[in-house]
């Protein structure tokens, strides 16, 4: 059985095959029809609800891509648990917001977005409570990063984000999405706890699917019984073979419950600082991290996906998925990180850029599992610069993505470098020949006319001698050539501009307006 809370009241579910979706489950099984199907892939929003998982604030998440069991000990709210019975209305401040600015036609996608709003509502209050300072431009973007997983196909999203603008400037009340507090939803803790949870997990084991261990030790002997079995954890990727591709998974085992998967510590390794950062650690759990300390790598984590797929997708599962275009693995392999692999014979770490071998095939044996990885502290003077090239800014994967890393030497000259790649070839990898060429050239002392030159000739053949570039959907192979080559004029000029101190550069927006000013 799986014990969660549902708006408010406990509820007890029978444990359903491992490929069930919470989506399913509140549709059929619980009989709560308000969230949607729109997509069944994590791109439209429509199945949104809100989720607190124990110790961790509540957040959104695409139903479509939860599998159910992943509810046990969790506090879940949908769109019928929005509604606030006062005397005056039945009527949440988020829906009367969507109410109030017409910003609801068909209404199919309106319960996402209203679950959306809710969570944002109820952050932004508890942010203001704190003393954060949230002017104008602070909400805007708040509002962006919360809307930016929930798609409307016929109001459009002015009167949407006027909902939004309205309902956090407090026209409509306080939020009313607060945590019940019911015991379900809260950690098992004590011997009689403790045996209750061992007796719910016997029996999922039962059945002989679905696999939930809460010890390093149990997940390794798991692995090495089961090496068919996928590991899930947010399972942002691993879910589409589900709903996309109909394909049902005999066993699957969690590693989300594994207190050593979702830690972030600080650490050393081959003599550098740094931190440890576990497989199951989350995006929204890394971003204060890379905020921090890599600026840049948080600002492309606002673009991988969505804030919804971003509270559920881990950092293990973007490096095991072993994508080509994963926006995570060239960030990182830029950085120098390392990987660390375990099974129960013992473990291993290896450079992350040696990982990959080739399309969707990597180091990883059928009884390891990726325990975590390192990721070394910024060195003196460390410079990054991170571009992706997408159809659209959110909610969409790289069509390119190139990252740049480098030092300046004492006498302020651009050297060490390294830069990866995804999206150019069947793996996320680095790029010698183009490095070797960028640590001969002072890029900071060159002339516009003589960068060009470098882009139309050494540049593209130092490329073209690094990947055999695809060719797919997302663009052609002549496309990422010219693409991947236009993008270290943007790094010069950037080095150009901090050693005189000049302007700094104009933001582009699109790969497009810079190609026309080529």
């Amino acid at each position: 059985m799986i014990d969660f809370t549902l708006n408010g009241h406990a509820r007890r579910l029978p444990a359903p095959a491992p490929g069930t979706t919470t989506l399913e489950a509140l549709r059929t099984s619980l009989g709560h029809t308000g969230t949607k199907e729109g997509c069944a892939s994590g791109d439209c929003g429509a199945c949104t609800i809100a989720l607190q998982v124990p110790g961790q604030p509540m957040t959104t998440v695409n139903a479509c891509l939860m599998p159910a069991h992943q509810l046990q000990d969790c506090e879940l709210i949908t769109i019928e648990g929005l509604s606030n019975e006062t005397a005056t209305s039945s009527l949440s401040p988020v829906q009367q917001a969507l109410v109030t600015t017409h910003a609801s036609q068909c209404g199919f996608c309106t319960p996402g977005i209203a679950m959306s709003l809710a969570v944002l509502h109820a952050d932004h209050q508890l942010r203001s409570a704190e003393g954060e300072s949230l002017d104008a431009a602070r909400r805007d973007q708040m509002i962006d990063h919360a809307l930016g997983g929930n798609l409307c196909r016929c109001t459009g999203y002015r009167p949407i984000r006027e909902a939004a603008h309205r309902l956090l400037q407090g026209e409509f009340g306080p939020a009313t999405l607060l945590s019940s507090g019911q015991a379900a939803c809260q950690p098992a803790t004590g011997e009689a706890n403790s045996a209750s949870r061992r007796e719910r997990d016997s029996e999922l084991e039962a059945s002989g699917t679905f696999h939930r261990p809460t010890r390093l030790e149990e997940l390794l002997a798991l692995r090495a019984a089961h090496p068919q079995a996928p590991l899930i954890a947010g399972g942002t990727d691993l879910m589409l073979e589900y709903t996309q591709r109909l394909r049902d998974f005999p066993a699957l085992i969690d590693t989300t419950r594994v207190a050593a998967l979702g830690t972030i510590e600080e650490g050393e390794h081959a003599g550098q600082a740094g931190w440890w950062i576990g497989a199951a650690v989350t995006y929204r759990q890394l971003m204060p991290l890379l905020r921090e300390h890599y600026p840049e790598g948080a600002d492309l984590l606002t673009r991988l996906g969505s804030e919804q797929i971003r509270n559920r997708g881990t950092l293990g599962g973007n490096i095991g998925n072993a994508s080509p275009i994963g926006d995570m693995p060239p960030l990182l392999i830029a950085l120098e990180a390392y990987l660390q692999l375990m099974s129960v014979d013992g473990e291993r770490i290896l450079k992350l850029e040696d990982f990959f071998l080739d399309y969707k095939r990597t180091q990883l044996m059928p009884d390891e599992i990726i325990h975590s990885l390192f990721l070394p502290r910024p060195v003196h003077n460390q410079r990054l610069a991170v571009h992706k090239l997408s159809k659209r800014r959110d909610d969409d994967i790289s069509t390119l993505l190139g990252v740049f890393a480098w030092r300046r030497d004492a006498s302020g000259h651009a050297q060490h470098w390294r830069v990866a790649f995804g999206g150019m070839a069947g793996i996320p990898a680095r790029a010698p020949h183009l490095e070797a060429l960028l640590s001969r050239e002072t890029l900071e002392s060159l002339t516009p006319a003589q960068l060009d030159t470098l882009t139309r000739h050494r540049i593209e053949q130092a490329i073209q001698a690094d990947f055999s570039p695809l060719s797919d959907v997302r663009g052609s192979r002549e496309y990422r050539l010219l693409a991947a080559s236009h993008l270290v004029p943007r790094v010069a000029q950037r080095i150009h501009n901090e050693r005189h101190a000049t302007a700094p550069l104009m933001p582009l927006e699109s790969l497009d307006a810079y190609l026309a000013q080529s």
